[in-house]
């Protein structure tokens, strides 16, 4: 799609619609961020047929730019998610501003993506990923501590590195007892997470080595050289180089570490109710997509146990 300025009468109803998503539902920055790629997508599409008004679309343009999105190699989740935001923007453009005339959309109908079960390490494949970095240096103690989040605390990325130092209480851990975590999740829900064993640990070394390594440094706990907070660009590039250290061959991202610590939850006797509330998920519909591991397990008992197995 080449490259032109969206016109004014496109990008300000946009900045509304966005404003007005911060202000009332409380949607975090990234989806807000999210919402705008994929809605300047569509302005930009629309301009570029000649239209200058959200009121011009037609189900023929929508069809003409999904087509476009698949030829500019859009993922289809996120061509679903394109859509998905447009059909809400619409249905608010129609509300606020009562223009009449057929939904554009209505024949299009809700897509969806078939269902794919999460991919997840296994116990050793984490544990080898979690030791890769060496310990030595105070960039290994950061990284130990950014993968134990991860994993150990089930985070998403964004939850790992907005975490602030002030946040974290370890002085109530012990042997009986984990420490708790003050985690800001989506849409700013907060939640509390327990943080014990190994993850604990090594927390603990980054904050002490921390304190050593930056006099005055920012709140979050997860820093770079420069003693800013690091980015969710540079967690992906770090869990990807790490991986590759230990030989995993699948394609590592952090969120895969979520995964695996959903999994390993469940197959440890964690009940879905409870892992829910561990991940922050609003829909335990979310969760229940983990619970396909225990199916290799159910199989090997029945072989094991049933007289007609």
């Amino acid at each position: 799609m080449p490259r032109q300025t969206l016109p004014a009468s496109l990008s300000e109803i946009i900045a509304d619609y966005l404003a007005g998503l911060a202000a009332e539902v409380g949607l975090a920055r990234n989806s807000i961020a999210a919402y705008k790629r994929d809605l300047s997508r569509c302005g930009l599409f629309l301009a570029e047929k000649g239209c200058s008004d959200w009121k011009d679309i037609t189900t023929e343009l929508i069809v003409d730019l999904i087509a476009a999105s698949r030829l500019d190699g859009l993922a289809a989740a996120s061509q679903v998610r394109l859509i998905s935001t447009l059909r809400g923007f619409l249905k608010w453009h129609r509300a606020e501003h009562g223009f009449s005339g057929r939904d554009p959309l209505r024949t299009i109908g809700k897509i969806h993506l078939w269902k794919k079960l999460p991919q997840v390490l296994n116990p050793e494949e984490a544990m080898a990923l979690l030791n890769a970095p060496q310990a030595e240096h105070w960039i290994g103690l950061r990284d130990r501590a950014l993968l134990a989040l991860l994993y150990g605390g089930g985070l998403r990325v964004s939850e790992a590195i907005d975490l602030k130092v002030g946040d974290i209480n370890l002085n109530i851990a012990s042997d009986n007892r984990p420490g708790i975590m003050r985690v800001s999740g989506k849409g700013s829900k907060e939640r509390l997470v327990p943080i014990g064993g190994i993850a604990a640990q090594r927390v603990n070394e980054w904050i002490e080595e921390r304190s050593k390594k930056f006099v005055v440094p920012e709140a979050n706990l997860l820093l770079s050289k420069s003693a800013r907070a690091l980015d969710r660009h540079f967690a992906y590039r770090a869990v990807k180089k790490y991986a590759a250290q230990v030989d995993l061959t699948q394609d590592i991202h952090p969120h895969i570490l979520r995964h695996s610590c959903a999994t390993h939850l469940l197959l440890g006797g964690g009940d879905l109710r409870s892992v829910q509330e561990f991940l922050g998920h609003a829909d335990l519909r979310t969760t229940e997509h983990y619970t396909h591991v225990e199916v290799g397990e159910l199989q090997s008992i029945h072989k094991m146990h049933h007289p007609r197995a």
